[in-house]
């Protein structure tokens, strides 16, 4: 958990909030198609346009990485099997960048749902292979403990990446992100969460995989303690709905208890 002065400080979003792609071009689920690019010397080269899916949330838990994103993220592909689907796997990336270079996050594998819950069960966690990470990306995991839950009432703020402000381009300087935060208050808080914020008319799509951080005043009575409650799902029109990271890391410790 981290403390901060001001609870919509940047911060918050930019530590661990990334987009979450999938990388097959041509691919008829995700529409991704190459392009050419005139480079400054007047040659074209070729680019991938990488499908953004969504949001994705970064965070560190019992000394262990992780990334984690929704189910419905990934398209649904009807008589697909279990090694097709693996296999689809491996062109799924989390991006991170220095704004320079950009690369992807190595996973050493992904945790489902062993439930039937529609919300419930609405997860992947990737498990990050940390020590192949470079240096600029292992300070973008969100610390992550037991000890707070969001309750009825708290000021929460909910921030993901809205598919119509990004531009997905793998070229040098190319990739441009932009997370916002809607800020309010929570209306409920079970297994899943609600927070309601002043409507507006700005779309949510590709907040799915987003970070629900609730803020409370610390002891000190100056400072706010600011620490991930959960994963957004779905919102828009004045509510996002999100997945409590209680059930996330119960699938994380029977995961590390194996």
């Amino acid at each position: 958990m981290l403390r901060f002065t001001d609870p919509q400080e940047p911060t918050i979003a930019d530590r661990c909030i990334r987009p979450l792609c999938f990388a097959a071009p041509g691919d008829e689920y995700y529409g991704l198609d190459g392009f050419e690019l005139t480079l400054q010397d007047g040659t074209v080269d070729r680019r991938f346009q990488f499908g953004l899916q969504g949001t994705s949330v970064l965070f560190q838990y019992r000394g262990r990485h992780f990334a984690v994103f929704t189910r419905h993220q990934i398209a649904t592909i009807s008589d697909e099997t279990v090694a097709a689907f693996k296999h689809r796997m491996d062109y799924l990336v989390v991006l991170m960048d220095d704004g320079t270079d950009s690369t992807s996050i190595p996973f050493n594998t992904y945790l489902f749902s062993p439930e039937a819950n529609e919300d419930e069960s609405d997860y992947v966690i990737g498990v990050v292979e940390y020590e192949m990470l470079p240096a600029y990306s292992r300070e973008q995991f969100f610390p992550v403990e037991r000890r707070h839950t969001g309750r009825t009432g708290d000021l929460a703020l909910a921030s993901g990446l809205p598919s119509h402000l990004q531009r997905m381009v793998m070229e040098n300087g190319g990739m441009r992100i932009h997370a916002i935060c809607k800020s309010g208050e929570l209306d409920s808080r079970n297994i899943c969460g609600v927070l309601r914020y002043p409507e507006d008319a700005q779309p949510l799509d590709g907040m799915s995989g987003g970070a629900v951080f609730v803020t409370r005043l610390a002891g000190d009575g100056h400072t706010f303690e600011i620490f991930l409650d959960g994963m957004i799902q779905r919102g828009g029109r004045g509510y996002v709905r999100y997945l409590g990271l209680d059930t996330i890391l119960n699938r994380i410790d029977a995961y590390l208890a194996e």
